[in-house]
């Protein structure tokens, strides 16, 4: 009788803590909104600099650019872009150097020297130059990386100098360039989120694609990176089954996503290709519209759909890597298709290779990758390449 009663109070006590706690537990942090429009912060050498946006300045000289990422001819000689990120660097001897923008979507980063000489944020910098004043003495590096994801295009009018300083050649590209092709999980949308429910505000605010996985294995893997990502996109139909024109068949060909009409300036071939599509194909229940009656019927045109992509980057990549990565949460509707995708690879006689992921924590805004996610599919991705590339 005794146990009985003190089963009875365990039964009542044990839930009463449990909700307790989970009421006092404290929930993770919103992501800070709004995204100050200019911050500096000091590199390790400690030099004070100056950064403020000023209006267009006249006769300044543009210096010689190293460009990665899609790109159209602007006007007076600015070059528009809207896929994800897009980076310009340059090399230059003085004590100032300038950044131009006409751009009120995006969130960029500037980088001297790596860093080590100083660091700004810039959030919709408008139809201003970024002047930067103060520096060392000597010749520098700058590296202008866009960070957010754009829904419009918008213009990057280069890098600049006055009469005081000298220009120097653009930068050697590095050895290699990885091309990442995906969706929202490959730009890192909210990726530095630590909840799920978010504002749109709090979304602009958390994304940050240089610290998505494609820059991560990049890095590691001593290469440059090229991204051509969009949120909801698919192959083959796009998340809820919306814009069934502008899928990634139709629109990787494009310089702008959003512009069909401009033209796409010469890029360099990719050394290896990284293929991460499928979340937004299989993602989302049908709508009455779509053709596809299930799941099944889906893998099919898919998994089609799917070789033909990858055979399109093997022409226009001779000789790359054609790295495959299925997120393996969607089963095996995604992942056969993937796997037939290898097979018909390697029997063209092409370096192929599958990497199947484990279930995500998801925990940034919507159910996206969290900046830990992202940690993993890089150290997997790095892990696969790396013996193929030595």
């Amino acid at each position: 009788m005794v146990l009985v009663r003190e089963l009875a109070v365990l039964s009542i006590v044990v839930p009463a803590v449990a909700a307790l706690l989970l009421w006092a537990w404290p929930e993770p942090a919103r992501p800070h909104v709004p995204v100050p429009q200019l911050v500096s912060v000091r590199g390790e050498d400690r030099v004070m600099f100056y950064a403020d946006l000023v209006p267009l300045q006249e006769g300044l000289k543009p210096l010689p650019l190293l460009v990665t990422g899609r790109a159209s001819n602007g006007a007076k000689g600015a070059l528009l872009q809207e896929w994800p990120g897009f980076h310009a660097e340059a090399q230059f001897i003085g004590t100032a150097v300038s950044v131009r923008f006409e751009d009120n979507v995006n969130r960029w980063r500037v980088l001297i020297d790596n860093g080590r000489s100083g660091m700004i944020e810039l959030s919709r910098p408008g139809v201003n130059d970024l002047r930067i004043r103060g520096l060392t003495a000597g010749a520098h590096h700058i590296r202008v990386e866009k960070i957010s994801e754009s829904s419009m295009p918008t213009s990057f009018g280069g890098i600049l100098i006055d009469g005081d300083s000298e220009a120097l050649p653009a930068p050697r590209a590095r050895p290699r360039l990885i091309e990442f092709i995906g969706d929202s999980d490959t730009v890192g949308f909210a990726n530095t989120a630590l909840r799920r429910d978010c504002t749109e505000d709090e979304v602009f605010s958390a994304t940050d694609t240089s610290r998505s996985f494609g820059p991560k294995v990049a890095e590691a893997l001593d290469a440059d990176f090229r991204m051509v990502a969009r949120s909801g996109i698919g192959l083959v139909r796009n998340y809820e089954g919306v814009t069934p024109q502008s899928t990634m068949t139709t629109r990787y060909p494009l310089a702008l996503p959003s512009d069909p009409a401009a033209g796409r300036l010469a890029d360099r071939p990719a050394d290896i290709v990284v293929t991460a599509l499928g979340s937004n194909d299989f993602g989302s229940s049908f709508t009455e519209s779509e053709p596809w009656a299930d799941h099944e019927a889906l893998s099919r045109d898919f998994a089609a759909a799917l070789i033909a992509f990858l055979r399109d980057r093997v022409r226009e990549n001779p000789g790359a890597i054609q790295v495959l990565l299925a997120f393996g949460e969607y089963g095996k509707p995604l992942l056969v298709p993937y796997q037939q995708a290898e097979a018909a690879l390697k029997a063209d006689g092409q370096q192929a290779v599958l990497i199947t992921l484990p279930k995500l924590d998801r925990s940034a805004c919507f159910w996206h990758p969290s900046a830990g996610d992202h940690d993993l599919i890089a150290s997997w991705l790095t892990t696969a390449i790396s013996p193929l590339v030595q």
